[in-house]
């Protein structure tokens, strides 16, 4: 009887240390599993957003309201420069087909990176963008300087814009 229970003990024991060491193994094997998430500086962070601003503007130049457009995130709000308020993503476009509606004039720009900051996984872009009318004669006709922030979140794997604001520029003080 006594050797049946001292078999018993040593199954059982056996059988705890493996299931222990199992357990143990699982959780390692979980930690390898665990996917390392590269870091990315606040710099680099702040590169990307600025590549995409570039990017924006490109598509304004274009005029190419299809790929533009998917620059927006679907819950974004903004204070643009045209119109009386805030707008959503609806109408983020509508001012696109104006800079291009006499086809006598060229429209161009010239971006003026003010600052960025990156907060965790969100960038603020600041700028100034210098709009330029040219006639057939390459000679300007109209200039405009607007002032412009955005705000970028990376999701899914893209970069959007959550927010923004634009403003017509003080002609008077274009130094700033």
């Amino acid at each position: 009887m006594k050797t049946k229970k001292s078999i018993l003990l040593i199954v059982f024991a056996i059988l705890a240390s493996l299931t222990i060491a199992g357990c143990g193994q699982n959780s390692k094997g979980l930690s390898e599993v665990k996917k390392i998430v590269p870091t990315i500086s606040k710099t680099e962070l702040e590169d990307e957003a600025w590549h995409m601003e570039e990017l924006y503007w490109e598509y304004v130049q274009k005029s190419d309201t299809v790929t533009y457009k998917t620059l927006w995130h679907t819950d974004f709000i903004g204070y643009p420069s045209f119109g009386d308020g805030v707008s959503d993503v609806s109408k983020i476009a509508s001012w696109i087909p104006d800079l291009h509606k006499d086809p006598n004039l060229k429209y161009s720009y010239v971006l003026h990176k003010k600052a960025s900051n990156a907060i965790e996984d969100v960038v603020m872009v600041f700028y100034d963008t210098d709009y330029f009318w040219t006639d057939t004669n390459n000679q300007v006709v109209r200039n405009e300087t607007y002032k412009f922030t955005h705000t970028w979140k990376k999701v899914d794997g893209k970069w959007v814009i959550l927010g923004g604001m634009a403003a017509l520029k003080d002609q008077d003080v274009l130094g700033d």
